[in-house]
């Protein structure tokens, strides 16, 4: 039996009085997984600071206050994990997308600060750094080869992540070696590439 509400999660910031009541709704909180979030378009968010501080309100501030009212009640429980959808983008500024990147990359970190402190009673939060997925964000993309990820494939990694992983996790896991290449990269060579 599925029960499903319709809400603006960016537009409600009511995070904790929300939770409240799903709370009572459901009895207890298992898993919550905090999945949304906009691409957006790096060159129009480098002429616009407001469109680009929306993108961040979006991608980082909305979803890290979702996850601390979830990590509230799991901590109260002692039990559950939430998980956020978060991005190998958040590895390294790239020109291509450092908007995106930067609250990605806040988001992971955020998480893996909440699962430091949810351990300690035996609950646990999870950024799910992703690769790339096949997915309405990623339309107009030439979304083909090894890189790409079905979008059921990719939700049977975030369950399992959900059930046994802490702090964060590349999704697929040969993304950790890829962006390990990146982040090693010197800034001299980096800044010479295209990404």
């Amino acid at each position: 039996d599925v029960t499903t509400v319709e809400k603006d999660l960016v537009q409600l910031t009511n995070y904790e009085g929300e939770f409240s009541v799903w709370r009572q709704t459901l009895g207890s909180v298992d898993r919550v997984y905090i999945c949304y979030g906009v691409l957006g378009d790096q060159e129009e968010a480098a002429g616009d600071l407001e469109y680009a501080a929306g993108l961040l309100e979006t991608n980082f501030v909305s979803a890290c206050g979702w996850a601390g009212a979830a990590a509230n009640i799991l901590e109260e429980q002692g039990k559950g994990s939430v998980v956020a959808i978060s991005s190998v983008a958040g590895d390294r500024g790239r020109q291509s997308n450092y908007v995106y990147g930067a609250a990605k990359g806040g988001l992971t970190i955020f998480m893996q600060g909440l699962d430091h402190r949810l351990s300690k009673v035996g609950a646990r939060a999870v950024a799910v750094k992703m690769g790339f997925v096949i997915s309405p964000m990623t339309d107009g993309m030439k979304r083909s080869g090894p890189l790409w990820t079905k979008p059921a494939d990719a939700a049977a990694m975030i369950v399992k992540a959900a059930k046994k992983s802490h702090g964060a996790v590349y999704v697929p896991w040969f993304w950790r070696g890829i962006m390990a290449i990146i982040r090693l990269l010197p800034t001299f060579i980096f800044n010479k590439s295209n990404l």
